[in-house]
């Protein structure tokens, strides 16, 4: 091996430990990246020569930059922040919903349904006393209006939730359309010796592509990453399809991908709140059953009875049958106290409260719910079944959250930077850096000498 090789080894080492610095430098300038996976300069002996019968080294070279990274591990962490941010989301938008039913100072359901019975227990006492005959009055506008505020608030958060859906989607479609572009930027080079910045890029839009909406990877040894909402691929190699909302036939929003319907499949921050929605509907529709059953029934109680000038009474409540919880109101007749018919005959005396006496057997009867229910009984359990469901969803959110920290967990240990440690391999490359300096300087001035002797 002559004076020129020996120069060449020295340059190698320098070019390599100059890559070294570089990449030390730059896991130190991102160690608060998100999504940055530490780099790692692999380096490999050059192809050795043969002189005068020996096997002579030429030594190093740079071969590539490698991620610090695990395909079934991103896999994992992308499908785990997807359960995670649509539990949490559907948590926190039945969450926003519960709210309806009992706001600081607001009265609740059962408040205002026992309330309205009790004012009707008092009214016996008198039955031809107007002002007692106004607060029986009072109490059924007052339920009525409790049961109203709630589904107009019920129906308000579907709305909401609603108007969110195209935000949501334009957010997952700019994603899909960037995976796509970064795809084809990365090319078919290997995880190991890719774009390492462009493949971090990637993995990050994967990643925040599932918390929106639930989307799963398929992250291959070639560096491409294919992109699925179900079994349904909205990024393969470059090809992205975005995601398109429309109507289903009983009016609830529906996802599709191109012409496939994708909304069961869909998870993430949408899908929780499309579930969020089909619970709320749930919720406004049975209030809404409760409201036609409770309000038909005391109508029908009313109009047996007499009001005070001898007439028979009227409705009670008032109500729209297309959407009952949200329209129900004491029926503008009864302005007039007078006409609250609490007599049993036309004929009856002042102090006449027979029909009023009817309608109260009423609170103890189990007309709900295939008449296994009391009014008191149904609203309890509408209360108490919204408290559960938010209940549930808020005990899934903790434990798909606490998966995901595992996973997160994992991941750091594996990718994130740790600064002592590139502290360390700074003064390796920077030593290695002037070891190769020293190479280049003693083989240059060997062969100062040399050519100064062969010249004199």
């Amino acid at each position: 091996m002559g004076l020129l090789d020996t120069i060449q080894v020295g340059r190698r080492g320098l070019a390599a430990a100059s890559a070294g610095i570089d990449v030390t430098a730059q896991n130190i300038a991102n160690v608060g990246t998100t999504g940055y996976s530490r780099r790692k300069l692999v380096q490999t002996t050059t192809d050795p020569i043969q002189r005068r019968g020996l096997w002579m080294g030429t030594g190093v070279q740079a071969a590539s930059v490698s991620r610090a990274t695990d395909r079934l591990l991103g896999v994992r962490l992308v499908a785990s922040a997807g359960v995670a941010a649509q539990a949490s989301s559907l948590h926190e938008t039945l969450a926003i919903a519960e709210g309806q039913l009992g706001d600081t100072g607001s009265t609740t359901l059962s408040d205002a349904n026992d309330a309205f019975w009790d004012s009707m227990s008092q009214l016996t006492t008198n039955p031809s006393d107007l002002t007692a005959r106004r607060t029986t009055i009072q109490a059924a506008g007052d339920l009525a209006s409790t049961i109203s505020r709630i589904a107009t608030g019920l129906s308000a958060t579907m709305t909401s939730v609603e108007d969110g859906l195209t935000t949501r989607l334009e957010l997952a479609n700019a994603k899909i359309a960037e995976i796509g572009s970064l795809n084809k930027a990365i090319g078919r080079s290997s995880d190991e010796t890719g774009p390492a910045d462009l493949l971090d890029r990637r993995d990050q839009l994967v990643r925040e592509l599932g918390e929106t909406v639930g989307a799963t990877v398929d992250l291959q040894a070639d560096g491409q990453a294919t992109v699925f909402i179900g079994g349904h691929a909205v990024v393969n190699g470059a090809a992205a399809r975005p995601l398109t909302l429309g109507t289903a036939a009983d009016g609830s929003p529906e996802i599709s991908v191109g012409s496939m319907h994708v909304t069961n499949d869909v998870g993430g921050e949408l899908g929780g709140v499309l579930t969020a929605h089909a619970t709320i509907s749930g919720w406004i529709d049975e209030l809404d059953q409760f409201t036609t059953t409770f309000a038909t029934t005391l109508n029908a109680a009313h109009a047996a009875g007499f009001d005070a000038t001898g007439a028979a009474g009227g409705d009670l409540f008032s109500f729209d049958p297309t959407s009952p919880g949200a329209s129900i109101t004491v029926s503008t007749a009864l302005e007039d106290p007078s006409l609250l018919a609490v007599a049993g005959a036309a004929t009856a005396a002042p102090g006449d409260g027979d029909n009023l006496a009817s309608m109260l057997t009423l609170e103890s009867s189990a007309i709900f719910s295939s008449s296994t229910r009391t009014a008191g009984q149904a609203l309890s359990d509408f209360s108490s079944g919204v408290g559960s469901d938010v209940s549930a969803a808020g005990g899934d959110a903790d434990v798909l959250d606490a998966q995901l920290s595992d996973a997160e967990t994992q991941r750091n240990a594996l990718a994130s930077v740790d600064t002592d440690e590139e502290a360390i391999r700074l003064v390796e490359y920077q030593t290695a850096y002037k070891a190769a300096a020293r190479v280049l300087s003693v083989g240059d001035e060997m062969l100062r000498t040399l050519l100064q002797t062969v010249g004199g």
